[in-house]
């Protein structure tokens, strides 16, 4: 007994049955495949690597989008682009056919501006996720000078308090995981 056609089966099955009609309808080869291109790919473009691999990516996708969409530490370090030989701006939105060739710099990290124009949530998530990292370590740093300062007033030492586990009992107290939480909520200002 076979199972009932499903919602995806049924616009696959719908979808087929058109081309059929379209190859039927349309003598010339040429119009047939224009035809067929511009219905199965009007949401995706089709882009090349400088090797000639395809990455699939949705209209409107650009050369960050294609840089994560190779490999995440590309599109975290990814400082320019060459679509077809000629640079074009971070921004600019890849169209079918064209050879992307990233450049990247270690000096280069995500920015906030990135997801203003990136259109794949893959690539949004990356950068989100690299944002947060850097403000948690931002916080971290700046948490652990405000606590050794305020030690300080005290007369007591940073080292001394970690040395002692005192961190980790006060990280416990307030319902924090680590003495590491603790240290980015200060940074934090909670």
């Amino acid at each position: 007994e076979q199972a009932p056609l499903g919602t995806s089966d049924r616009k696959a099955f719908a979808w087929l049955h058109q081309l059929m009609e379209w190859q039927r309808d349309l003598k010339d080869p040429t119009e047939f495949i224009q035809t067929v291109k511009s219905d199965l790919f009007q949401e995706e473009v089709f882009v090349f690597t400088p090797k000639g691999d395809v990455k699939a990516l949705p209209k409107g996708a650009t050369p960050i989008d294609f840089a994560y969409a190779v490999h995440s530490k590309i599109g975290d370090h990814c400082s320019g682009a060459r679509v077809n030989g000629v640079m074009v701006p971070l921004r600019y939105a890849l169209r079918n056919g064209d050879t992307v060739d990233i450049i990247t710099s270690n000096a280069q990290k995500p920015s906030k501006d990135w997801l203003k124009f990136v259109v794949t949530s893959s690539a949004q998530n990356k950068i989100r996720h690299h944002l947060r990292n850097e403000q948690r370590e931002r916080s971290r740093r700046l948490g652990r000078d405000i606590l050794a300062r305020e030690l300080r007033n005290h007369h007591r030492s940073l080292a001394t308090a970690e040395k002692e586990r005192l961190l980790d009992k006060a990280a416990a107290a307030l319902r924090l995981s680590s003495a590491d939480d603790l240290i980015v909520h200060v940074g934090y200002g909670k």
